[in-house]
């Protein structure tokens, strides 16, 4: 990973949250944005509670979720998700930058999951910091799996291939381009470009036909020609670099 983009994700989970919910005028349409961090005491404008706080007792026809932030509270995650999915409304995801970690699993909940080609999401098992002896540890990392299985349920709903497949796309920290996150089923169109800034091109090399340095390319050029969603031309699998850091210590999912 390079340096900017360690300082652009660290950058913006010490931003403030931005929670807005607009009523489109005349019309049974609302917006509803969820930008910067997700979840819990520290986070609480992009709580569950808050979240639900804006959608009671609104009857709506059409809800349109704009998403752009790193991560956060697994459970937060998964409430909001859960309070989306449970709402009359037909929702409707459009990421505007990127859904990471919890924010991914909030997409989940969309109907329609709308990705310009500029945007990322990132899929990743469940993390937090812990001290204590070797029991609390062993403890701490039992609770992480029963978390991992319950986030990994909200992607499978989804996910065009199999079980295996998608634990080792979350293992392996995922970054995923919107003709990807569309070739694995977790997206359903691409979109044309939006204004955002956008994240360093990490890969400098040219992959030559046939070969896969990692294993989510391997599944895109499997997946990619089959799934009846993507109407666009099957992606040309990009090479990532061989050493791979783990960013698990900067989107917190367990709190």
């Amino acid at each position: 990973m390079s340096k900017e983009l360690k300082e652009q994700i660290m950058n913006m989970m010490g931003k403030k949250t931005d929670v807005r919910f607009e009523a489109n005028e005349d019309s049974q349409e609302y917006t509803l944005y969820i930008y910067g961090p997700i979840g819990g005491f520290i986070f609480s404008n992009n709580s569950a509670q808050g979240i639900r706080r804006k959608l009671q007792d609104v009857d709506a026809e059409k809800i349109h979720v704009h998403i752009n932030s790193p991560g956060g509270s697994a459970f937060d995650g998964v409430a909001i998700g859960n309070l989306l999915k449970n709402h009359k409304a037909e929702i409707i995801v459009h990421v505007d930058g990127w859904a990471a970690s919890a924010a991914s699993v909030i997409a989940m909940a969309g109907d329609k999951i709308i990705m310009p080609e500029n945007t990322m999401m990132m899929i990743h098992r469940a993390s937090t910091i812990e001290w204590g002896n070797a029991a609390l540890f062993e403890k701490t990392a039992a609770d992480l799996r029963k978390v991992d299985k319950s986030l990994a349920a909200s992607y499978k709903k989804r996910f065009v291939g199999e079980q295996s497949e998608l634990d080792q796309l979350l293992d392996d920290e995922t970054f995923l381009t919107a003709e990807e996150a569309v070739a694995f089923g977790l997206a359903d169109t691409v979109d044309d470009e939006i204004e955002i800034q956008e994240l360093e091109d990490l890969d400098d090399d040219d992959d030559e036909e046939g070969i896969y340095e990692n294993y989510k390319d391997k599944l895109v050029a499997k997946y990619a020609p089959k799934n009846p969603k993507n109407n666009n031309e099957p992606p040309n699998p990009e090479p990532t670099p061989a050493a791979k850091q783990n960013m698990s210590k900067l989107f917190l999912n367990l709190k």
